[in-house]
Order: structure tokens, then sequence, then C-alpha cells
């Protein structure tokens, strides 16, 4: 499928038959997998500048886990798309599908409220002033439903000019988008716009919004469960590969195979503490990302606040 609106020359060809086992139970898709894995090398491969105010150790914790948080974002949409791919021949999908759009379509979303947009659709026109990029476009065979999908992570409030640029980018295409897959072949019935802000704090004000609690709700297919796999693939790396920059920033050398350092081991025998050796089971383990959880959100971005009267 190819022409000068629509630059999406074929739908993402999703291997389906060389998998491999995933977290908690799931088989994530192998092209999955080492997208996670090459994601998690490349940011701790990189030497990142050294902060004057953190030093180098700390640095060197930061720089990746701040450049995997962004990558996540990306694998957050193909491991949505691949939710879709795994239902079979149902779904057509494509990813990052660049669309043109014309002034004209501009000028009707940002001048009227969303309600006066519902069931809208707009015929080709010569007229493109702008192309739109769209995460994760979905054309389901069995009900002619063509799903436009913008994926945001949702760590964070995006800034103002951000939210409003990404709202309007998905509206617009979403006029145009019926009309533009019905010249190719594709007999789109309805359009459903919808913004997945995953993690629900994106501050994005979309047609329809869902997250990760209702997404598979509103699609119908089991996307959570292959989002949750590979971030929980992805959790599990960050987690061995932090671990020695961890214990070289607090000056530990190493962990022994119980979890302890081995200056742990060497504090409790010089000073005789009763009992060092005795059973720990009873105080529990908990893994990186656990240990993260319990640490209180940070709000991005900058917030307006008043100051004074």
């Amino acid at each position: 499928m190819h022409n000068q609106y629509l630059n999406a020359s074929a739908p993402h060809v999703f291997n389906k038959s060389d998998v491999d086992t995933g977290t908690k139970g799931l088989i994530l898709p192998v092209e999955l997998c080492e997208a996670v894995d090459r994601s998690v090398e490349e940011c701790f491969a990189k030497e990142y500048r050294t902060d004057e105010l953190l030093g180098d150790d700390f640095t060197q914790i930061r720089g990746p886990l701040d450049s995997l948080c962004k990558r996540h974002g990306f694998l957050l949409e193909a491991a949505i798309a691949h939710g879709f791919a795994a239902q079979g021949d149902r779904f057509v999908v494509w990813t990052q599908v660049p669309v043109s759009v014309s002034k004209a379509a501009i000028l009707l979303v940002e001048n009227n409220p969303l309600k006066c947009l519902e069931g809208l659709h707009l015929p080709v026109s010569d007229s493109r002033v702008k192309q739109v990029i769209i995460d994760v476009l979905v054309f389901d065979r069995l009900t002619s439903l063509l799903h436009v999908i913008s994926v945001k992570r949702g760590g964070g409030a995006q800034g103002g000019r951000a939210a409003r640029e990404a709202r309007t980018d998905l509206l617009t295409a979403g006029l145009l988008l019926k009309n533009l897959l019905r010249q190719q072949g594709r007999p789109v019935r309805e359009v459903s716009q919808v913004l997945v802000d995953w993690y629900g704090r994106s501050g994005i004000i979309a047609r329809k919004t869902v997250t990760r609690e209702t997404v598979d709700e509103h699609f119908g297919v089991p996307i959570a469960a292959m989002v949750d796999a590979m971030s929980a693939r992805m959790q599990a790396a960050i987690a061995d590969r932090m671990a020695p920059r961890l214990l070289k920033a607090v000056g530990r050398d190493d962990l022994s195979s119980d979890g302890r350092s081995n200056q742990d081991d060497a504090y409790g025998a010089d000073i005789g503490l009763p009992g060092f050796e005795e059973d720990r089971s009873h105080l529990g383990s908990a893994s990186f990302a656990e240990c993260l959880s319990v640490l209180p959100l940070r709000r991005q971005g900058r917030q307006m606040r008043r100051i004074g009267n």
C-alpha cells in the first residue's frame, strides 16, 4: 500500500513462528526479545558525560536509566503491535506510519471541539502541508474497523505544546485515513482514534484514552500481557546490568551467591555480630524493580504554580 498521502508500502510482517520463552509464562516473539536486549545493551555500553553534582559513578547509573525509560516508550508501541499480530490473520498491522495531512484538516481540528468531529471523514486532497506519524495502525478484517493508535508511555505529563501537537496529529490523521485506505482497497467501515496512555499520566486530552488497565477491554485483544512480559524482560536485564554499578557507587565490589556483598561477610565477622550467620529468610527478598517501586513518584517537566496571593 503506497501513495503520496499514506507512506506505508506494506503492513509489518510479524514473525509468528520464531518465538522465545518470555517472562511470566508468555511466549514473546524473538523480534521483540531482540529489541529489548539491544536497547539495554546499547544504553549500558554508552559512556555518559559526568555530571559534576553526581560524580561519575552515579552518572553512569542515572544515564542508562534515563535512556531506557525513553526507549521503553518505543518498545511499548512494538509490544502493542505484536499483541494484535499474535491473533493470527484477523489484523493488518502497521507501525510508525507517515501520513500527509492538509491545512484544511488541521484547521478543522484546531477550531472545533472533539464532539463536532465525531464520524467526520475528509476526502483526499492535493493540499498537503504536514506529515504526521501514526504510532500503530491496525485494520480489523473481521469488523472493517480501523484503529488509529497513538502510544504514550505516560510516566509523566508532557509539556503543553507537545501535548497539543500529539492530540492534533492523531485527530487530523484520523479524519483522512478512512478515505486514504479505501483508495488502496481496504474496505474501512469505521475509524477509531485512541490514545494509549500506558501509565495514565501523559496529561494529553484525547477523544478516547485507554491505559494498561483498560486496553484489553477496549480492543477486545490481550494486549496488556504482551506489554507486561516485554517490560518484565527489560526490568530483569536492567537489574542484572545495574547491580555492579550500584555496588561500585556505594563502595562495594561484588555480591556473594546469597545476594550479600563480600564486605558484608567480612564486616559481620570482624565485629562479631551475634547470630550473623543465622537464617535470614524471614527478611524476605525483593527485585530491583520492587525496590524502585516504593520510591515516591516525581512529577516530570515544569509545573504551573501560583506565587504569592
